[in-house]
């Protein structure tokens, strides 16, 4: 049985996190840019994080896949 912690720490459980970040990251800018009384300088930096937490999660689990720890 595969705990959560295991889980979280495969390469393959990270990239799948960083898309999922990556598809509310879309999301919230869709939702943000139409519906937000948010000023524009917030709404880009809440927009940017996630991207930016997306691309983290998904490079640092393809930089596992292709480095196995020894």
């Amino acid at each position: 049985m595969m705990t959560i912690r295991k889980y979280c720490k495969s390469p393959e459980s990270q990239i799948r996190f960083g898309m999922i970040f990556l598809g509310i990251a879309s999301l919230s800018k869709w939702w943000l840019d139409s519906r937000s009384t948010l000023p524009g300088e917030w709404s880009d930096a809440i927009i940017g994080f996630l991207y930016g937490v997306s691309i983290a999660v998904m490079l640092l689990g393809i930089w596992r896949k292709t480095h196995p720890s020894q």
